[in-house]
């Protein structure tokens, strides 16, 4: 990524345009300009050209064609001018070119205002459950690399954005969903693979059959200094993701002096947890420093265990040798492999809940280890009010099981199946006033705001009923969550999405009071996360 401003050519560069080469031209011809008719001007003729000005639509006209040579074939802004002339007819001054490319946003580098706004556009769709993946000119953008480069905070960036807008040279996509291994060819992958595959024989995330020793272990890890060390390395992330990076190191610092104890062979399940931890908030430089020091630290304490010994070498590789894309796109693979491993079904599929997203979407006082084995049974979408799991002090609370399931649904169907509101509203109705089940209020709600969003797709956001109706559901969760959970991500997350609804809707009065109360939040959630 070019560090310098993006601006077109100077006009010392313009003047030496005469030294354009025929061969250049005729290049320019075998590429498709060989059928191009001249721009009808009103500035043919030289003598006269400084003293006329183009149309709008003479403009247009030439729009492509610049986009082409100026961007797409990285051409000097002073060849497009003479190409553009010879072969179109087409004559304007550098300083015409250079107003239009401003105009147009077609700037070949990245500008620190790009950047605060590909930085607005990934939290927000980090907030939805995407992730995020940004290309100029067909080139890829490495927004951390850039950051880094000039010395610059994130936080700060994000707090400049100033509309989330991107230039027409710059896209946004969401990564393909992650590879099964006979798709991936690079050697390197096989070999992790085979690691993982190995290590997980030993440690399933699902047993076949559960017993109560399983449940137990399940508890033990709940209870371990191992799970909170992860637990510190997940809010350490979140808060390097928002670019909070002092209190972000502080809670990786606290981690990292107690993560070796998830070695501890009973502790096998907070491998898992680490998974998801940084790959739903990635970070390059923790991830690299993460598997280097417990491979180092399994193999100096004897090889304790040398399928997870060789496990974690292989993640060191991947992250030294691969890019942040690509190890994400490994450990999002890792996770759903193992989810899938079970006998379980949702709605006639292989049960998989890492369709959990936000994974972390449930309050952080809360246990997760029911999660773990939600994989046993097996479940149909028009059942979910009804739901219940076993589990060795019998059935207990089935309310989060029941959030969990719909909010599965949702992602597993990306909110478009008619089912989702009908259930929401279902358990919605069912709930006791004095005493509602705050987490399962909260996700249907949830659920009904991004069902009545995919149903106005398509729609002017600004005058769409259904948008209006996603907002107000939104709203309503928020206050959910203002109410039952501490402060921190969940609830930060989910006013950086509302937050976002408010903009699609040109509702900027409503946006910037969201976006004050989730500062606001994000430093009562700094004081809560230490304790």
């Amino acid at each position: 990524m070019s560090e310098s401003y993006p601006s077109p050519d100077s006009d010392k560069d313009v003047a030496s345009s005469t030294a354009c080469t025929a061969a250049e031209l005729s290049t320019a011809t075998e590429r498709g300009f060989e059928s191009c008719g001249p721009v009808s001007t009103g500035a043919q003729q030289r003598g006269d050209r400084r003293r006329k000005s183009h149309s709008p639509e003479a403009w247009e006209a030439v729009k492509a064609d610049i986009a082409r040579l100026y961007l797409e074939e990285n051409r000097r802004l002073k060849d497009v001018m003479i190409i553009l002339e010879r072969q179109r007819g087409f004559w304007a001054s550098p300083k015409m070119y250079k107003t239009k490319l401003t105009r147009w946003k077609f700037f070949k580098n990245n500008r620190q205002a790009d950047v605060a706004n590909l930085l607005y556009l990934q939290q927000s769709r980090l907030a939805m459950g995407k992730e995020s993946t940004f290309r100029r000119n067909g080139r890829a953008v490495d927004v951390a690399a850039y950051i880094k480069r000039k010395g610059l905070r994130p936080f700060d960036l994000l707090q400049a954005a100033p509309s989330g807008d991107l230039p027409p040279t710059l896209r946004c996509r969401t990564p393909p969903p992650p590879l099964l291994p006979r798709e991936i060819d690079a050697p390197d992958d096989f070999l992790f693979q085979e690691a993982y595959l190995h290590w997980s024989l030993d440690h399933p995330l699902m047993p076949p059959q559960m017993d109560n020793n399983y449940f137990k272990e399940l508890d033990r890890c709940q209870k371990s200094g191992a799970m909170r060390s992860v637990t510190l390395l997940t809010h350490g992330c979140w808060l390097l993701s928002i670019g909070r990076m002092n209190e972000g190191g502080d809670f990786c610092r606290s981690a990292f002096s107690t993560i070796h104890s998830v070695l501890d062979r009973s502790a096998h399940f907070t491998v898992y947890e680490l998974l998801g931890a940084v790959s739903r908030y990635p970070d390059l430089g923790i991830q690299r420093a993460l598997w280097s020091y417990l491979a180092n630290y399994e193999a100096e304490i004897g090889g304790m265990n040398d399928r997870l010994q060789r496990l974690l070498a292989a993640f060191g590789k991947l992250s030294r040798n691969f890019s942040l894309e690509h190890n994400v796109t490994m450990l999002q693979w890792s996770r759903r492999f193992s989810s899938t491993q079970s006998n379980g079904m949702f709605d006639g599929k292989p049960f998989d809940y890492t369709l959990i997203q936000p994974w972390d979407i449930l309050p952080m006082n809360r246990s997760y280890h029911h999660r773990y084995y939600l994989n046993q049974g097996l479940w149909e979408a028009d059942t979910i009010p009804t739901a219940t799991i076993y589990s060795p002090e019998g059935d207990g609370d089935p309310s989060t099981l029941r959030a969990d399931l719909l909010v599965i649904f949702g992602n597993q169907t990306a909110w478009t199946d008619e089912r989702i509101a009908t259930i929401a509203q279902r358990m919605l109705r069912e709930m006791p006033s004095d005493r509602p089940p705050r987490y399962l209020q909260f996700i249907c709600l949830y659920a009904l705001a991004h069902i009545n969003r995919t149903r106005c797709r398509g729609e002017n956001a600004h005058s769409s009923p259904g948008h209006k109706r996603a907002r107000e559901y939104l709203r309503q969760a928020v206050e959910v969550q203002s109410e039952a959970w501490e402060a921190g991500k969940n609830y930060y997350e989910t006013l950086t999405l509302l937050e976002t609804w408010h903009r699609e809707a040109g509702d900027e009065e409503a946006a910037a009071a969201i976006c004050t109360k989730r500062n606001a939040e994000c430093q009562n959630a700094f004081k809560d996360l230490f304790r």
